[in-house]
């Protein structure tokens, strides 16, 4: 597969912001200078209960869980008090697009 040597200019659009460029790795990584063995037993403890804390993926998950349950009921009742939207029926042969 051969490049372009051609230089690129970003789009026009980002003449507005400053960017900086990232760097994708990290130049020393955590894990070749600690390991569990070396933290307290509160810490691992900590990081236990921490890392054990798994967010729902799927509507049906969130909806089995009374706390994610109250907070989705929540975050619509905000969305309807605020008239942030309204419920429409779909245009006839039109699809639905999906959300995350």
């Amino acid at each position: 597969l051969r490049r372009s040597s051609r230089p690129s200019k970003p789009p026009i659009w980002l003449t507005d912001y400053v960017v900086q460029p990232m760097k994708s790795t990290c130049p020393y990584p955590v894990s070749q200078h600690v390991s569990y063995n070396q933290l307290s037993s509160d810490y691992r403890a900590f990081l236990a209960a921490y890392l054990a804390i798994a967010e729902p993926r799927t509507f049906k998950e969130a909806s089995a869980d009374p706390k994610w349950f109250e907070a989705m009921q929540a975050e619509i009742s905000a969305l309807q008090d605020n008239n942030t939207w309204s419920l429409v029926d779909l245009p006839q042969g039109k699809v639905p697009i999906g959300c995350k």
